[in-house]
């Protein structure tokens, strides 16, 4: 399955107001782009809002994230955490389907 740039932006945009959300930095949104360092830029992203943030990234696209793909350079950048999260919704097993 290819993926559309329109569907990689949308993604990337959802993934972009999850972390201002989580984060509460509505204030720095506009400057937010795919090179914006995480963790270890932003004050606010420390080990608790990492757990925070992934709970709220799984809530928003029904993903699965297990503790062994969270790696710290799945948060050096927006752009590499919305690459992490298009690829868990595109490829998460669909549940309760039988073959």
């Amino acid at each position: 399955m290819s993926r559309s740039p329109e569907m990689s932006q949308a993604i990337f945009e959802d993934v972009k107001a999850v972390v201002v959300a989580t984060l509460a930095i509505e204030d720095q949104a506009d400057d937010l782009g795919p090179e914006t360092g995480l963790y270890g830029n932003l004050p606010e992203l420390n080990s608790l809002t990492v757990v925070k943030l992934i709970v709220a990234l799984r809530k928003r696209f029904g993903i699965e994230i297990e503790i062994n793909e969270i790696v710290g350079d799945i948060f050096d950048t927006l752009g590499r955490l919305a690459a992490f999260v298009e690829s868990k919704v595109y490829w998460e097993p669909l549940g309760g389907v039988k073959c």
